[in-house]
């Protein structure tokens, strides 16, 4: 008889438990953003920052850049070497102590339609590098040029670390109905 009271108490457990776990899984959903969680995971962050990618109307000649960016004096130097009006401005305040940020642009394009984008970040963790993949669209051979001189900028920041970074370009055209 003392055996079976043993069972019925076990089994009794298993629906308290399971209702345990879903209230835990639903609360965790439900304040995912409220609580925070240790982060073990030490891959980089990416973050894209409001209003990029964009292009900027220019008169200079300009020569494409990839640059990473390690202070707030050189993130206004690089914008203020594409648009001097200082009309291109980053809305985000950015911590150098945690971040770096990573820009792209193109060459200066006499028509519209040339957009660049960092489409990826690649981890090479064998050989401790981070590969940028920017993707740069330019209009294909029968659109109709739309003349303006203009650069195209991206800029993304990413969480600081001590890889090597480098970048490759992908051209990607499209093609105007």
């Amino acid at each position: 008889m003392i055996e079976k009271q043993k069972a019925v108490l076990n089994v009794s457990l298993i629906p308290l438990a399971i209702i345990i776990l879903l209230i835990l899984g639903v609360g965790s959903f439900l304040l995912k953003d409220e609580i925070k969680l240790p982060n073990f995971n030490k891959e980089p962050t990416i973050t894209r920052l409001t209003d990029f990618p964009t292009t900027v109307t220019t008169t200079k000649q300009l020569e494409k850049r990839r640059e990473v960016i390690t202070t707030n004096e050189q993130l206004n130097e690089f914008l203020n070497s594409i648009d001097e009006s200082g009309l291109l401005k980053v809305q985000e305040n950015i911590n150098f102590d945690n971040d770096v940020v990573i820009a792209a642009t193109s060459d200066t394009n006499e028509f519209k339609g040339v957009k660049v984008k960092i489409r990826k970040v690649y981890e090479e963790k064998a050989k401790k590098r981070l590969l940028v993949l920017v993707e740069e669209t330019v209009p294909g051979d029968i659109c109709t040029p739309q003349p303006g001189m203009n650069v195209a900028v991206d800029i993304i920041t990413l969480s600081k670390t001590d890889w090597d970074i480098r970048f490759d370009k992908v051209t990607k055209t499209l093609e105007c109905n």
